[in-house]
């Protein structure tokens, strides 16, 4: 337990939680605005490829981090395209968002460097640097939604969307700027991963966390202070589960790397009985419908 319990370990659930909890702050504003984001692995995935390749080429890594709040951005507009736009199913589109992220990057990896061949590592940006990226985003989004207006008619879209039309809020335009937003908080998260911790890209490197920050939404009951805490319990369950594989035990190691998802599923079936979901979410929009 003292091998477990440790500065460095906290400090590793810090490094662990960042990622998650950028890509969650993305998915609860696409999400209070009625959009359900299903597409935030594949953006993150995004965010984490654009993020090492720009840090690479002009070796820093702050530029990394644009990098991947920029294709991020992208990624979440074509998924605004299809779903706002074209009215296409959440659920599919955001699910093929996610598939094909998956193959463009692997496969543009797999083109940059060959089999066998170890790609470079890059400079990597301070953990405090990265928490303090993840406070301040953290209080835009916060104050965004509880004290603007836009905040409020954004959250108003995602509960009732035809009376908000009928206030004159544009529900069209402000679903698709939440997801933009959503994408590049998303890609920013995989930026944050690949070019804080890491220093490093590898094929699938997000390796599930989009879903975890989803599963975390619905956790805090989309709302950003509990969305970050759950956030950090993932990290920290991270964190352990890397500290108990370095230990003396008989348990297999994939028992340890099941451990936070486990935890999280856990800390979801707990909370989503009392999770207020918006009654807009997943529901297009069409003027009169109602």
């Amino acid at each position: 337990m003292d091998v477990v319990l440790t500065f460095a370990t906290l400090t590793a659930a810090l490094r662990l939680a960042i990622p998650v909890a950028m890509a969650a702050l993305g998915a609860l504003v696409s999400e209070r605005a009625g959009v359900l984001n299903l597409g935030l692995e594949g953006m993150m995935l995004s965010g984490a490829f654009a993020g090492y390749s720009a840090a690479e080429v002009t070796r820093s890594p702050w530029l990394g981090l644009v990098a991947g709040a920029v294709v991020g951005l992208v990624v979440g507009l074509l998924l605004a395209l299809f779903v706002v736009v074209g009215r296409a199913n959440q659920i599919v589109t955001g699910i093929a968002i996610t598939l094909l992220a998956g193959f463009a990057t692997t496969l543009l990896f797999q083109q940059r460097y060959s089999v066998g061949q170890n790609p470079p590592r890059i400079d990597r940006i301070g953990l405090w640097e990265l928490v303090a990226v993840t406070v301040v985003a953290f209080a835009v989004v916060a104050f965004a939604l509880a004290r603007t207006v836009a905040g409020l008619a954004l959250s108003a879209i995602g509960e009732a969307p035809e009376a908000a039309d009928a206030l004159g809020y544009p529900v069209q335009r402000t679903r698709t700027v939440a997801t933009g937003v959503s994408g590049a908080l998303a890609g920013l998260g995989g930026a944050m991963l690949v070019c804080g911790p890491l220093g490093l890209f590898i094929e699938n490197v997000t390796a599930g966390r989009g879903w975890v920050a989803l599963a975390l939404v619905v956790f805090a009951g989309w709302r950003p202070a509990p969305a970050l805490f759950g956030a950090f319990l993932f990290g920290l369950s991270d964190a352990v589960q890397l500290r108990l594989q370095g230990t003396d035990t008989a348990i297999p190691y994939e028992a340890f790397v099941a451990l936070p998802y486990v935890v999280t599923l856990i800390a979801l079936v707990l909370r989503a009985r009392a999770s207020h979901t918006p009654a807009a979410l997943g529901v297009p929009f069409v003027r009169g419908a109602g």
